[in-house]
């Protein structure tokens, strides 16, 4: 599992990779857009439970949160959809 700043740092980048907009994940998450921006710019004064609630509103939106390895550090990754035949 990653630490916790790895996961603020990577909040911002799954954002973008969703193309939301600070209100959309704001809505998502039932969240103030002020909470967005305060989590994007490092996370001060943001409770940990606030913050779950925004990376669980970016992974059920398709996000994947990667932990580090020994040959990279923490990334995100989005989910494939579902193919139907």
């Amino acid at each position: 599992m990653e630490s916790f700043s790895d996961t603020i740092r990577m909040m911002r980048v799954a954002r973008v990779a969703l193309e939301l907009s600070q209100e959309d994940l704001a809505k998502r998450a039932g969240v103030g857009r002020q909470t967005v921006i305060r989590i994007e710019a490092g996370g001060k004064g943001v409770a940990f439970d606030v913050v779950d609630k925004v990376r669980g509103a970016l992974e059920k939106a398709g996000v994947v949160f990667l932990p580090s390895t020994a040959e990279h550090g923490p990334g995100i990754a989005l989910r494939r959809k579902k193919i139907e035949n």
